[in-house]
């Protein structure tokens, strides 16, 4: 074995040796608006309901889903991609992280997240003059 081929076997060694970051998918979301909260669907396919984390620290709201084993077999063909799933929002005052909520069907997860009360719409009654 010569010089340049233990130079190049040991860049090799240190390469394969450094770890690789975590690589994620964003889930598609959908956010819709009511008066009093926020709904956020997440489309995680593959993820069963176990296998979702749901965190807020401070005022950032992430959610991790680790994606079940695929099916044993080698693909042929491949149009879908599987892998684990990872998404962060930054939250307002003007919701309540305090009363989230959380369903989970079908790879679809929903969370319900109250709006504050000062964010809330008011209706202002009118007094009689007089």
């Amino acid at each position: 074995m010569t010089a340049e081929d233990k130079l190049a076997k040991k860049q090799k060694a240190e390469v394969t040796r450094r770890a690789e970051p975590q690589a994620y998918f964003q889930p598609a979301v959908n956010i819709c608006e009511t008066g009093g909260e926020l709904i956020v669907t997440f489309d995680m396919p593959g993820v069963s309901r176990d296998n979702v984390d749901i965190t807020v620290d401070k005022e950032k709201l992430t959610v991790l889903g680790k994606a079940d084993p695929e099916q044993a077999g080698r693909p042929v063909y491949r149009e879908t991609r599987v892998g684990d799933y990872r998404r962060e929002f930054t939250l307002t005052e003007d919701v309540n992280a305090e009363r989230i909520s959380a369903e989970m069907a079908a790879g679809l997860l929903t969370l319900k997240i109250p709006k504050a009360e000062k964010a809330r719409p008011k209706k202002i009654q009118i007094q009689a003059a007089g």
